[in-house]
């Protein structure tokens, strides 16, 4: 007999509720009316579901690149507030590798995960979608966006963000003003350019993007080289904002090798305010990046706690860090 694999999504959809009601139910939480907890366990008896893979309060994380800071602030954020309610995480990289990502989710199914905080940076909805499809336990994306209906969310508002640090580079006096992009299909950069452009506007600067936009991926060497280039041509410019704060690295040490310093020569400001920018008395803003793990841990708990619907979105308000890497002309 050919018999179709059981899942959560399967019993949701047969007893008419979401995954999260299903989970509570095989989780023994109390949360869930009577009526409705009868009416899963009924089918799930007639189904033959396997319940050994019981919840065991795992937090499964998935990130680009473990050796990004800004990703090591989340994590601490969603570590400390995990151990807080007696979970653990299990913590993976897939090195933007649509590959690792798919056979991680096969693997790490069979072992009682409670819930998934993903950070997205693969431009492929269809992917994710089919992710969310085939998972049993609630997703939350965190930090950047995917353009899916109905998704768990927490983030920080990337475009206020970028328009308060364009807006305080403008106070200073400055116009023209470089902008260092990181990676374009990501969310997160699409909202900080909008934002950056929004400053611009309302100021009447124009802004030739051939000539002032750069790319550098989020990445040193990439920044360092375009900065190099920037030089080279003898570009007009004043400041730069840059869309994260490695990129600010890479382009101090460009320009202090070419004899330029910061601020006497170029205002700089960054973008997430990671541990080492205050070292370099770099100007950022920050993105609340511990409030954004704790919160995603938060939501997770409150889905599988029956406190919330899933469709949760939870936008962390920016703000200005100011250090003395710019000044005013």
């Amino acid at each position: 007999m050919n018999k179709k694999k059981i899942t959560l999504q399967l019993i949701a959809q047969k007893a008419n509720v979401s995954i999260a009601t299903v989970s509570r139910v095989l989780n023994g939480n109390e949360c869930v009316d009577e009526r409705i907890k009868n009416k899963i366990n009924e089918i799930i008896k007639s189904d033959g579901y396997n319940r050994k893979k019981k919840n065991k309060k795992i937090i499964s994380v998935i990130i680009p690149d473990i050796t990004n800071p800004f990703f090591a602030n989340i994590i601490q954020g969603i570590e400390v507030t995990a151990n807080l309610y007696g979970y653990h995480i299990v913590l993976s990289q897939y090195r933007e590798n649509r590959d690792i990502l798919n056979k991680y989710f096969k693997e790490i199914g069979n072992i009682g995960i409670s819930g998934y905080i993903i950070i997205p940076s693969i431009g492929n909805t269809e992917y994710f979608k089919d992710i969310i499809k085939k998972s049993n336990a609630p997703i939350i994306f965190l930090d950047r966006k995917v353009d899916i209906e109905n998704t768990n969310y927490v983030g920080s508002n990337n475009e206020e963000g970028a328009y308060n640090a364009t807006k305080y580079l403008i106070d200073l006096g400055h116009k023209k003003i470089v902008y260092m992009a990181g990676a374009k299909n990501i969310s997160s950069e699409k909202e900080r350019f909008s934002g950056f452009i929004m400053a611009l506007n309302e100021n009447d600067i124009d802004f030739d993007i051939r000539k002032y936009y750069k790319t550098a991926d989020f990445d040193f060497d990439e920044s360092y080289k375009q900065m190099k280039e920037i030089i080279k041509s003898n570009l007009e410019y004043t400041a730069i904002f840059s869309a994260c704060d490695i990129m600010c690295f890479g382009i101090k040490k460009a320009a202090e090798e070419c004899g330029l310093s910061i601020p006497e020569d170029i205002s700089l400001v960054g973008y997430d305010d990671i541990p080492f920018s205050s070292i370099i008395g770099l100007t950022t803003v920050s993105s609340q990046v511990y409030e954004m793990g704790k919160n995603a841990v938060l939501a997770i708990l409150n889905i599988i706690n029956g406190r919330v619907k899933e469709n949760i979105n939870i936008t962390l308000q920016p703000n200005i860090v100011i250090r003395n890497s710019c000044r005013k002309l």
